[in-house]
């Protein structure tokens, strides 16, 4: 073999492994906090106004029994990185900080997984998987997979506008100009324009604090609904003020020609928050709100958009959970679930194909 023909070889193995990394798809969650069942214009509000959400979920799939691992904060985002029902992670209640409770080094979430098999990994918003945020004595997100991190323990502070205690990478960040939701958009798409390798998938964690109390709404959103009852107005705008800031990622996701190869799922953490001082959120006519296991505890909007899989306009109905999406995205990327530990999520791929999914592990939640 001459030198020449020796460059050619090596210039066709190189193109068919970009095409094998290409074939992968980039994956984006996107997690809202105590967003309701009713609370968006697809899942039947007829008073806040979603379009960016609403548009999204006409481009894929809508499920209408897609539920939370848990009804509150930690449980449910734990089960969703671990694929494994909470209580036996450890975790069966919200983390406050400096609690002892977290999710343990010997846990393996999918960033983990994902990384292992050449994804780039980034979270951003909340965490709220340890209670020693930033501290040493407990994993922080890069020891749970995390290439790139810009977290919060829990909410951002001091109420959601002009925070001071995002950390990136380990280093506080200081007073944070904005609303959180325009915050954490705009991190996340910093990071897809600076710092995504191109020549890898990459999975990208998004925790939108919005509209978790203590409510913090830019007026721009807040004044689309005027009342009496400045409550009415924060909490409705607060939804609308989460919707743009999702509109502005997916912008990014096109402007960077990224759409096509990337999947996105897009949910909420468990039930609508409903209280005293913030009475508005909705369960959509289901019964009871988070904390609770019925439905409106747990029940909570679910869509997916997979552009090169998924057609626009697809329902779903059969029920799927936070803890499904470790095993549908290690079967996505190729990759092997863990197999030294029980997995209580069931891979969601047939359900994204139009075919029924095969659970042998019903789904349970313990609280």
């Amino acid at each position: 073999m001459n030198r020449r023909d020796w460059l050619k070889l090596a210039a066709l193995g190189g193109l068919a492994q970009a095409g094998a990394q290409t074939a992968r798809p980039n994956i984006v969650i996107v997690l809202a906090d105590d967003l309701g069942y009713g609370d968006l214009g697809c899942y039947g509000s007829r008073i806040v106004r979603t379009p960016h959400l609403d548009r999204f979920a006409g481009e894929g799939i809508r499920f209408t029994h897609c539920y939370s691992a848990a009804p509150n904060c930690s449980p449910a985002r734990t089960g969703l990185m671990t694929g494994r029902t909470p209580t036996r992670v450890g975790v069966h209640n919200w983390i406050p900080m400096l609690s002892p409770m977290h999710v343990r080094s010997q846990e393996t979430t999918v960033a983990t997984l994902l990384r292992g098999a050449g994804y780039q990994t980034c979270h951003i918003g909340k965490w709220h998987l340890n209670g020693w945020f930033n501290l040493p004595g407990q994993p922080q997100p890069s020891d749970h997979g995390f290439d790139h991190w810009y977290s919060t323990q829990n909410n951002a502070l001091p109420n959601h506008r002009n925070p001071y205690n995002f950390v990136r990478n380990g280093i506080p960040m200081g007073p944070q100009e904005g609303y959180a939701g325009q915050i954490v958009a705009r991190e996340a798409i910093r990071w897809l324009r600076e710092d995504r390798d191109p020549a890898k998938p990459f999975f990208q964690y998004v925790c939108f604090h919005e509209p978790h109390e203590p409510i913090a709404t830019d007026a721009r959103y807040s004044d689309l609904y005027p009342s009496p009852d400045a409550s009415y107005s924060a909490f409705h705008g607060n939804v609308a003020q989460l919707d743009d800031s999702f509109g502005q990622l997916m912008g990014a996701l096109d402007e960077l020609k990224l759409r096509e190869n990337t999947l996105v799922f897009f949910t909420s953490d468990n039930g609508p928050a409903v209280t005293a001082i913030h009475p508005h959120g909705s369960a959509g006519g289901l019964r009871d709100i988070k904390g609770s296991v019925y439905e409106g505890g747990i029940r909570v909007p679910g869509m997916l958009r997979w552009p090169e899989k998924t057609r626009a306009g697809q329902v779903v109905d059969e029920p799927v959970s936070g803890v499904d999406w470790l095993p549908t995205l290690c079967e996505i990327a190729g990759i092997a679930p863990p197999r030294d530990r029980a997995i209580d999520g069931t891979s969601l791929l047939p359900a994204i194909q139009g075919r029924p999914i095969q659970r042998r592990t019903p789904l349970y939640w313990h609280f």
